[in-house]
């Protein structure tokens, strides 16, 4: 799990950073669709999403070791990175538009690998069911 919660957050990285380059080229009406408010907020929740998965990521990396604390971290960096994965890869199809879910567009790969990432050793749901009995 916290290999993949490593591998999640790279993704979501990597993710993060193919939506801003196609947000900082694509033009509409005349204007880079990067500079609506509608765009920028989004991918800002992605980008604090990310930080907090990366945070958790770093916390369970450092106790892994720890009895009882290392799974307690585990759990909650692979939900963390769960959450923050699925949801850049979902904004970057989104912002790509009807060219997202082509083949040509790495936006659906992204979600490809999310989606395949939340089916292997648990989702953040079952991660968060395990973390409820572990800390009450």
């Amino acid at each position: 799990n916290l290999l993949a919660a490593a591998d999640m957050v790279g993704g979501t990285q990597a993710c993060i950073d193919y939506t801003l380059d196609y947000l900082r080229t694509r033009t509409q009406f005349g204007k880079v669709i990067g500079s609506y408010q509608a765009l920028k907020h989004p991918i800002v929740d992605a980008y604090t999403r990310y930080e907090q998965a990366r945070s958790h990521l770093y916390s369970a990396a450092h106790c892994f070791n720890e009895q009882g604390t290392g799974e307690i971290a585990v759990r909650m960096a692979k939900a963390a990175a769960d959450v923050a994965y699925s949801f850049a890869a979902d904004r970057s199809i989104q912002f790509h538009g009807g060219f997202g879910f082509t083949w040509d567009c790495d936006a659906q790969l992204y979600r490809r690998r999310a989606i395949w990432h939340a089916a292997q050793f648990g989702d953040a749901a079952f991660h968060r069911r395990k973390l409820a009995s572990l800390l009450f």
